[in-house]
This record gives C-alpha cells, sequence and structure tokens, in this order.
C-alpha cells in the first residue's frame, strides 16, 4: 500500500459531486482506483452516487473484461453502465453497435500513436453519451443548478510521458455545460506500479487473467496497435485465432498493424516455441 497521503494534494469533497463517474477497463490500475473511490465515497457517506463507466470494445477486448467489469461492479454494489460505439447500420439504416476491425477495414488503416481514432470514437465519445443519460437522470432543472460530475480515471504518470505531464485534478471545460459542471481526477497519478498491485490485492476482487495467466503487463484491446513486440506475442500465443483474423484485416488494408511490425511477424515469433520475448510494457 502507498504511504500517506496517497495524493500530493487533497482529495476533491465527494460531498460536492452529485455523480462519481468511475472509468474501469478491467486492468489493475481502474481495478485500484474503483476501490480507492469506494473507500473514500463509504467515509464520506456518498457511495450510492458511484457509477462504473465501462467502454466496451467488443471483440477487440479480452474474452474476459466484460464479465470481469460486471464482478467488480457487482463487489462493490454499484450501478455499471456499460457503453459501445454505434453505427447506422448500412443495410438497415437502424443503430448497431461496431466492431473494431469493421472499423479499421472502413478506414483502410490502424490507429497509431499520432492518430488514436480509437479512443475518440470507442472510448470518449460514448462515454461522453452515458454521462448526458445521467445528467438527464438527475434533472439540473430539477436541481435548480448543473450537475456536478466528478470523472476518475485510472491514468498514472510512470505509463508515459504524456500521461506524466497531466494534472492529477482539473476542471473540463470541453464536457461541462450549462447542464453539468464535470472535473476529471487521476486519484493514482503518483503510484508506482508495485503499490497499484498491493491495492489490487487488497482489494479482494479477482485480477485480470491477462495478467495472471498470460503474462500480460499492461491491460487494453488484446491487439493494441501500441503494444510491445513481446506483448503482442503473447497476446497471439493466447488466441492465435483472433491473431489470424487481425492478419487478414492486415492484409486486406495493405497497412501495417505497426510500422515497423506486421502481424505475420508477430505470429511467426508467437508460433515459435523457444522465441521467449520480454513483455515490455508500452507507452500507450
Amino acid at each position: 500500500m502507498p504511504q500517506e497521503p496517497l495524493w500530493p494534494d487533497p482529495a476533491p469533497d465527494l460531498h460536492w459531486y452529485d455523480l462519481l463517474l468511475v472509468n474501469v477497463s478491467g486492468g489493475k490500475d481502474s481495478q485500484a482506483t474503483l476501490d480507492v473511490i469506494h473507500e473514500l465515497a463509504s467515509d464520506a457517506g456518498v457511495e450510492q452516487r458511484i457509477v462504473v463507466v465501462h467502454a466496451d470494445l467488443g471483440k477487440a477486448d479480452w474474452p474476459q473484461t466484460l464479465p470481469l467489469v460486471h464482478e467488480h461492479a457487482a463487489h462493490y454494489g454499484a450501478r455499471l453502465e456499460v457503453v459501445r460505439r454505434e453505427i447506422a447500420d448500412p443495410q438497415t439504416g437502424r443503430r448497431r453497435p461496431q466492431e473494431l476491425l469493421e472499423q479499421v477495414e472502413a478506414r483502410g488503416m490502424w490507429p497509431d500513436r499520432r492518430r488514436r481514432w480509437c479512443t475518440s470514437d470507442w472510448k470518449r465519445g460514448p462515454c461522453l453519451t452515458v454521462m448526458t443519460s445521467l445528467v438527464r437522470e438527475l434533472d439540473p432543472q430539477r436541481l435548480g443548478r448543473p450537475v456536478r460530475a466528478l470523472n476518475v480515471f485510472g491514468f498514472r504518470a510512470e505509463e508515459s510521458p504524456e500521461r506524466r505531464h497531466r494534472l492529477s485534478f482539473h476542471h473540463d471545460e470541453r464536457a461541462s455545460n450549462g447542464r453539468r459542471h464535470v472535473d476529471v481526477w487521476h486519484p493514482i497519478h503518483r503510484w508506482q506500479v508495485e503499490e497499484v498491485w498491493a491495492r489490487c490485492r487488497s482489494a479482494g476482487t479477482r485480477i485480470h487473467p491477462a495478467y495472471t495467466e498470460h503474462g500480460m503487463p499492461r491491460l487494453s484491446c488484446q491487439f493494441c496497435p501500441l503494444a510491445s513486440t513481446g506483448a503482442l506475442v503473447l497476446a497471439a500465443r493466447a488466441d492465435p485465432e483472433k491473431a489470424r483474423k487481425y492478419l487478414d484485416v492486415e492484409k486486406q488494408t495493405g497497412h501495417s498493424f505497426q510500422q515497423h511490425t506486421s502481424l505475420a511477424q508477430i505470429i511467426e515469433r508467437a508460433e515459435s516455441p523457444t522465441d521467449v520475448p520480454p513483455a515490455a510494457s508500452w507507452n500507450g
């Protein structure tokens, strides 16, 4: 467990917020964050304001992710909102969930570090939609003021240079409007990975099998273009069939999965019993 204080600045006054939105992926950082927020909210007597939000990536996710997210939310008795990217079906015109590979085929390219449309299209957009719905439920007109929402994420400075420079707490001007006031908090921003694992072990919630069974250093899409080579090899060994479906899309689009690494190379290494690459983390 990290030494007190858990964060360098005073924690936000949870009483002030109508909604405590905890964004979870099923990974270790959001698992630890959910446990922290539940503890603080329970101490403040506002744990009923917690809403767990999960952006479901469909078949791009590890298959164990969605059931585990349900399990984690149920452990705390928290409301869970699962969001998906939806499109109008070209055949019927009706709204339906879209698969990530379907969008890759339509764009003719994979997301990369400079063009992370997977994050904006699959996470930020749908999560803002559910925020709008939750604000409507609370009814700002009835409250006589904008709904106050604290948007909580498990981002840590240790993960990447970009996340290192994020503020632990800030007002989200873009997400706020006349109906809602939105602040963002990263409560474990300065934690080290050892502190995260300690919190996960003490939380009483199950750790994702991607870590415990497959040795993944981080949790993201099962095949993330930002992942390290070693992590992708582990993912391909865990699910060879899905790896080949991704390879088919790579061939169809003619766009390499990563700038210097194709899925064919990843699969070749995954099929070699003597190839044991280090599963380094990645700066996503």
